[in-house]
Protein backbone atom coordinates (compact mmCIF):
# COMPACT_ATOMS: atom_id res chain seq x y z
CA UNK A 1 0.00 0.00 0.00
CA UNK A 2 2.65 2.22 1.01
CA UNK A 3 4.38 1.62 -2.45
CA UNK A 4 1.51 2.61 -4.05
CA UNK A 5 0.83 5.67 -1.97
CA UNK A 6 4.39 7.38 -3.09
CA UNK A 7 3.67 6.35 -6.75
CA UNK A 8 0.73 8.56 -6.22
CA UNK A 9 2.25 11.28 -4.90
CA UNK A 10 5.11 11.35 -7.24
CA UNK A 11 2.71 11.35 -9.79
CA UNK A 12 0.70 14.42 -8.55
CA UNK A 13 4.11 15.97 -7.94
CA UNK A 14 5.26 15.30 -11.65
CA UNK A 15 2.15 16.87 -13.52
CA UNK A 16 2.20 20.45 -13.16
CA UNK A 17 5.27 19.46 -14.96
CA UNK A 18 4.28 17.50 -17.58
CA UNK A 19 1.56 19.76 -18.43
CA UNK A 20 3.95 22.79 -18.28
CA UNK A 21 6.80 20.78 -20.64
CA UNK A 22 3.40 20.08 -22.80
CA UNK A 23 2.15 24.14 -23.03
CA UNK A 24 5.87 24.67 -23.71
CA UNK A 25 6.66 22.02 -26.56
CA UNK A 26 3.28 23.73 -28.59
CA UNK A 27 4.84 26.89 -28.18
CA UNK A 28 8.14 25.92 -29.68
CA UNK A 29 6.47 23.81 -32.57
CA UNK A 30 3.69 26.34 -33.34
CA UNK A 31 6.62 29.35 -33.09
CA UNK A 32 8.92 26.97 -35.67
CA UNK A 33 5.87 27.29 -38.01
CA UNK A 34 5.48 31.29 -37.45
CA UNK A 35 8.78 31.84 -38.33
CA UNK A 36 9.20 29.80 -41.34
CA UNK A 37 6.38 31.48 -43.30
CA UNK A 38 7.76 35.04 -42.88
CA UNK A 39 7.48 36.71 -46.28
CA UNK A 40 11.18 37.71 -47.89
CA UNK A 41 10.13 41.64 -46.87
CA UNK A 42 9.70 41.14 -42.94
CA UNK A 43 5.78 40.57 -43.12
CA UNK A 44 3.46 37.52 -42.45
CA UNK A 45 0.25 36.33 -43.32
CA UNK A 46 -2.74 35.13 -42.59
CA UNK A 47 -1.72 31.85 -44.70
CA UNK A 48 1.21 32.05 -46.96
CA UNK A 49 0.56 31.29 -50.43
CA UNK A 50 -3.37 32.59 -50.31
CA UNK A 51 -3.57 35.68 -48.66
CA UNK A 52 -1.18 38.52 -49.43
CA UNK A 53 0.82 39.76 -46.41
CA UNK A 54 -0.49 42.42 -44.17
CA UNK A 55 0.59 44.32 -41.30
CA UNK A 56 -2.07 42.39 -38.65
CA UNK A 57 -0.54 38.97 -38.76
CA UNK A 58 2.76 40.75 -38.91
CA UNK A 59 1.61 42.94 -35.68
CA UNK A 60 0.35 38.94 -34.09
CA UNK A 61 4.01 37.66 -35.23
CA UNK A 62 6.20 40.38 -33.85
CA UNK A 63 3.99 40.30 -30.50
CA UNK A 64 4.53 36.52 -30.55
CA UNK A 65 8.47 36.82 -30.75
CA UNK A 66 8.89 39.80 -28.53
CA UNK A 67 6.92 37.90 -25.84
CA UNK A 68 9.13 34.92 -26.03
CA UNK A 69 12.50 36.89 -26.28
CA UNK A 70 12.87 34.86 -29.66
CA UNK A 71 14.18 35.62 -33.40
CA UNK A 72 15.18 39.12 -32.50
CA UNK A 73 16.19 39.83 -36.12
CA UNK A 74 12.75 38.19 -37.57
CA UNK A 75 10.44 40.08 -35.54
CA UNK A 76 12.96 43.57 -36.20
CA UNK A 77 12.13 42.90 -39.85
CA UNK A 78 8.53 42.79 -39.08
CA UNK A 79 8.44 46.12 -37.46
CA UNK A 80 10.09 47.83 -40.14
CA UNK A 81 7.45 46.38 -42.10
CA UNK A 82 4.48 47.91 -39.58
CA UNK A 83 5.67 51.71 -39.65
CA UNK A 84 5.98 51.37 -43.03
CA UNK A 85 2.70 50.83 -43.97
CA UNK A 86 1.53 52.72 -41.80
CA UNK A 87 -1.16 55.40 -43.75
CA UNK A 88 -0.47 59.29 -43.36
CA UNK A 89 -3.76 59.54 -41.76
CA UNK A 90 -2.19 57.05 -38.56
CA UNK A 91 -3.83 53.61 -39.37
CA UNK A 92 -3.23 50.35 -40.84
CA UNK A 93 -5.80 50.07 -43.77
CA UNK A 94 -8.22 51.95 -42.35
CA UNK A 95 -9.48 49.23 -40.02
CA UNK A 96 -9.42 49.87 -36.12
CA UNK A 97 -8.67 46.21 -35.42
CA UNK A 98 -5.18 46.47 -38.15
CA UNK A 99 -4.63 49.66 -35.88
CA UNK A 100 -4.94 48.42 -32.55
CA UNK A 101 -2.59 45.29 -33.43
CA UNK A 102 -0.08 47.39 -34.68
CA UNK A 103 -0.31 49.39 -31.43
CA UNK A 104 0.19 46.36 -29.04
CA UNK A 105 2.60 45.49 -31.20
CA UNK A 106 4.89 48.27 -31.14
CA UNK A 107 4.23 48.60 -27.52
CA UNK A 108 5.30 45.00 -26.80
CA UNK A 109 8.66 45.83 -28.78
CA UNK A 110 9.28 49.42 -27.69
CA UNK A 111 9.51 50.92 -31.02
CA UNK A 112 7.85 53.14 -32.92
CA UNK A 113 6.50 56.23 -30.36
CA UNK A 114 5.61 58.42 -33.36
CA UNK A 115 3.77 55.68 -35.12
CA UNK A 116 1.91 54.67 -31.84
CA UNK A 117 0.72 58.28 -31.18
CA UNK A 118 -0.42 58.70 -34.39
CA UNK A 119 -2.52 55.34 -34.51
CA UNK A 120 -3.90 56.17 -31.02
CA UNK A 121 -5.09 59.68 -32.33
CA UNK A 122 -6.52 58.16 -35.25
CA UNK A 123 -8.22 55.89 -33.19
CA UNK A 124 -9.93 58.47 -30.87
CA UNK A 125 -10.78 60.20 -33.94
CA UNK A 126 -12.79 57.01 -35.86
CA UNK A 127 -14.62 55.73 -32.03
CA UNK A 128 -18.58 56.30 -32.74
CA UNK A 129 -20.71 58.38 -31.18
CA UNK A 130 -22.02 55.92 -28.48
CA UNK A 131 -18.26 54.86 -28.02
CA UNK A 132 -18.01 51.33 -29.92
CA UNK A 133 -15.50 51.20 -33.05
CA UNK A 134 -16.37 49.56 -36.02
CA UNK A 135 -14.56 47.32 -38.62
CA UNK A 136 -13.61 50.13 -41.22
CA UNK A 137 -12.91 53.77 -39.87
CA UNK A 138 -16.52 55.26 -39.40
CA UNK A 139 -18.49 52.70 -42.00
CA UNK A 140 -20.95 50.25 -40.72
CA UNK A 141 -21.84 49.41 -36.83
CA UNK A 142 -19.72 48.92 -34.12
CA UNK A 143 -18.65 46.00 -32.82
CA UNK A 144 -17.63 44.20 -29.84
CA UNK A 145 -14.61 42.75 -30.93
CA UNK A 146 -13.18 45.79 -32.55
CA UNK A 147 -13.69 48.03 -29.61
CA UNK A 148 -12.42 45.02 -27.38
CA UNK A 149 -9.20 44.45 -29.42
CA UNK A 150 -8.83 48.95 -29.51
CA UNK A 151 -9.09 48.81 -25.50
CA UNK A 152 -6.21 46.35 -25.06
CA UNK A 153 -3.88 48.45 -27.68
CA UNK A 154 -5.15 51.88 -25.32
CA UNK A 155 -4.07 50.22 -21.95
CA UNK A 156 -0.92 48.77 -23.76
CA UNK A 157 -0.28 52.31 -24.93
CA UNK A 158 -0.45 53.25 -20.89
CA UNK A 159 -4.26 55.02 -20.88
CA UNK A 160 -6.43 54.30 -17.93
CA UNK A 161 -10.14 54.19 -17.19
CA UNK A 162 -10.31 57.78 -17.13
CA UNK A 163 -9.18 58.85 -20.71
CA UNK A 164 -12.26 59.66 -22.52
CA UNK A 165 -11.89 57.37 -25.45
CA UNK A 166 -11.47 54.02 -23.28
CA UNK A 167 -13.97 55.56 -20.80
CA UNK A 168 -16.87 55.47 -23.39
CA UNK A 169 -15.38 52.78 -25.20
CA UNK A 170 -16.16 50.52 -22.07
CA UNK A 171 -19.05 52.53 -21.43
CA UNK A 172 -20.97 50.97 -24.50
CA UNK A 173 -19.32 47.08 -24.34
CA UNK A 174 -20.68 47.06 -21.12
CA UNK A 175 -23.64 47.52 -22.24
CA UNK A 176 -23.65 45.25 -25.46
CA UNK A 177 -23.84 42.35 -22.33
CA UNK A 178 -26.61 39.60 -23.75
CA UNK A 179 -29.06 37.98 -21.08
CA UNK A 180 -27.31 35.36 -21.37
CA UNK A 181 -24.17 36.51 -20.06
CA UNK A 182 -22.31 36.79 -23.69
CA UNK A 183 -21.73 38.95 -25.80
CA UNK A 184 -22.56 39.29 -29.40
CA UNK A 185 -20.85 40.81 -32.08
CA UNK A 186 -23.06 43.73 -33.01
CA UNK A 187 -25.23 44.86 -29.54
CA UNK A 188 -28.08 42.70 -29.77
CA UNK A 189 -26.83 39.62 -32.11
CA UNK A 190 -26.62 36.43 -30.44
CA UNK A 191 -23.86 36.11 -28.00
CA UNK A 192 -20.45 34.16 -28.96
CA UNK A 193 -16.90 32.81 -27.70
CA UNK A 194 -14.41 35.27 -29.95
CA UNK A 195 -16.67 38.45 -28.73
CA UNK A 196 -17.55 37.23 -25.45
CA UNK A 197 -13.39 36.02 -24.82
CA UNK A 198 -12.19 39.41 -26.26
CA UNK A 199 -14.60 41.43 -24.22
CA UNK A 200 -14.30 39.74 -20.97
CA UNK A 201 -10.28 40.31 -21.89
CA UNK A 202 -10.30 43.94 -22.41
CA UNK A 203 -12.85 44.80 -19.15
CA UNK A 204 -9.83 42.79 -17.03
CA UNK A 205 -7.10 44.73 -18.36
CA UNK A 206 -8.77 47.93 -18.09
CA UNK A 207 -9.38 47.68 -14.71
CA UNK A 208 -13.28 46.08 -14.14
CA UNK A 209 -13.25 43.67 -11.39
CA UNK A 210 -13.84 39.93 -12.00
CA UNK A 211 -16.94 40.11 -9.80
CA UNK A 212 -19.04 42.44 -11.69
CA UNK A 213 -21.93 40.79 -13.86
CA UNK A 214 -20.32 41.77 -16.82
CA UNK A 215 -17.20 39.72 -16.18
CA UNK A 216 -18.42 37.12 -13.91
CA UNK A 217 -21.53 36.24 -16.18
CA UNK A 218 -19.63 36.35 -19.07
CA UNK A 219 -17.44 34.13 -17.79
CA UNK A 220 -19.85 31.67 -17.18
CA UNK A 221 -21.05 31.54 -20.39
CA UNK A 222 -17.69 31.15 -21.69
CA UNK A 223 -17.02 28.27 -19.52
CA UNK A 224 -20.09 26.25 -20.84
CA UNK A 225 -18.79 26.32 -24.66
CA UNK A 226 -15.73 23.96 -23.58
CA UNK A 227 -16.21 20.46 -24.68
CA UNK A 228 -14.78 16.86 -23.46
CA UNK A 229 -11.94 17.30 -25.20
CA UNK A 230 -10.91 20.64 -23.42
CA UNK A 231 -11.71 22.85 -26.44
CA UNK A 232 -13.69 25.62 -26.53
CA UNK A 233 -16.65 26.19 -29.33
CA UNK A 234 -18.01 29.30 -30.87
CA UNK A 235 -21.12 28.37 -29.37
CA UNK A 236 -22.63 26.82 -26.41
CA UNK A 237 -24.62 24.04 -28.11
CA UNK A 238 -24.01 22.24 -32.11
CA UNK A 239 -20.73 24.12 -32.47
CA UNK A 240 -17.10 22.07 -33.03
CA UNK A 241 -14.21 22.98 -30.44
CA UNK A 242 -11.61 24.88 -32.41
CA UNK A 243 -7.67 26.21 -31.74
CA UNK A 244 -8.36 29.59 -32.91
CA UNK A 245 -11.84 29.95 -30.66
CA UNK A 246 -9.97 28.18 -27.92
CA UNK A 247 -6.66 30.38 -27.69
CA UNK A 248 -9.30 33.44 -27.48
CA UNK A 249 -10.72 32.13 -24.58
CA UNK A 250 -7.76 31.33 -22.73
CA UNK A 251 -6.43 34.71 -23.59
CA UNK A 252 -9.77 35.97 -21.42
CA UNK A 253 -9.66 33.50 -18.71
CA UNK A 254 -5.57 33.73 -17.82
CA UNK A 255 -6.43 36.63 -16.79
CA UNK A 256 -8.96 35.76 -13.66
CA UNK A 257 -8.00 33.59 -11.13
CA UNK A 258 -9.10 30.13 -10.21
CA UNK A 259 -9.47 29.07 -13.73
CA UNK A 260 -6.12 27.04 -13.85
CA UNK A 261 -7.45 23.47 -14.30
CA UNK A 262 -9.96 24.70 -16.96
CA UNK A 263 -6.86 26.17 -18.93
CA UNK A 264 -5.30 22.70 -18.77
CA UNK A 265 -7.91 21.28 -20.31
CA UNK A 266 -7.64 23.47 -23.11
CA UNK A 267 -3.96 23.34 -23.38
CA UNK A 268 -4.07 19.40 -23.59
CA UNK A 269 -6.73 19.98 -26.51
CA UNK A 270 -4.22 22.19 -28.57
CA UNK A 271 -1.55 19.33 -27.72
CA UNK A 272 -3.48 16.83 -29.26
CA UNK A 273 -4.91 19.03 -32.26
CA UNK A 274 -1.39 20.47 -33.37
CA UNK A 275 0.34 19.64 -37.09
CA UNK A 276 3.88 18.22 -36.71
CA UNK A 277 4.91 21.07 -38.28
CA UNK A 278 3.56 23.60 -35.64
CA UNK A 279 0.53 24.51 -37.39
CA UNK A 280 -3.42 24.71 -36.89
CA UNK A 281 -6.38 23.99 -38.89
CA UNK A 282 -9.04 26.56 -37.93
CA UNK A 283 -12.24 27.55 -39.79
CA UNK A 284 -12.77 30.87 -37.40
CA UNK A 285 -11.15 33.48 -39.42
CA UNK A 286 -13.62 35.44 -41.41
CA UNK A 287 -11.61 35.38 -44.65
CA UNK A 288 -11.84 31.59 -44.72
CA UNK A 289 -15.78 31.70 -45.14
CA UNK A 290 -16.19 28.70 -42.46
CA UNK A 291 -13.87 26.86 -44.50
CA UNK A 292 -11.21 24.99 -42.01
CA UNK A 293 -7.93 25.53 -43.96
CA UNK A 294 -4.30 24.57 -41.87
CA UNK A 295 -2.86 28.44 -41.41
CA UNK A 296 -1.14 30.81 -39.54
CA UNK A 297 -3.06 33.10 -37.96
CA UNK A 298 -4.41 30.57 -35.34
CA UNK A 299 -1.20 29.72 -34.83
CA UNK A 300 -0.22 32.64 -34.20
CA UNK A 301 -3.07 33.56 -31.56
CA UNK A 302 -2.28 29.78 -30.04
CA UNK A 303 1.48 30.94 -29.08
CA UNK A 304 -0.06 34.44 -27.94
CA UNK A 305 -2.54 32.28 -25.41
CA UNK A 306 -0.15 30.12 -23.97
CA UNK A 307 2.62 32.89 -23.82
CA UNK A 308 0.26 34.41 -21.70
CA UNK A 309 -0.64 31.67 -19.10
CA UNK A 310 0.92 31.59 -15.96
Amino acid sequence: MKKHAYLLIFVFLLFPLVVFSQSQDVTTKAIGHIVSVQHENGAWSRLKGEFPEEAEPTSWAVKVLKMKKVFDDKAEKGIEFILKDQRPDGSWNNNTAHTAFAIIALKQAGKGDEAVKKGIEYLREVQDEAGGFKRIGKEGAPLTIYTAVVLNAFIDAGFKRNDPTVRKALDWLMGCQNPDGGYGMPKGSPSLAVSTAWTVRALILSGINKNTSFVSDAVDWLIKTQRPSGGFAMLQDKAPEDPEVTAYTIMALSKIEGKKEIIKKAEGYLANVQHEDGSFTSSAPIQFNKVPKKNTQTTLFVAWALAEVK
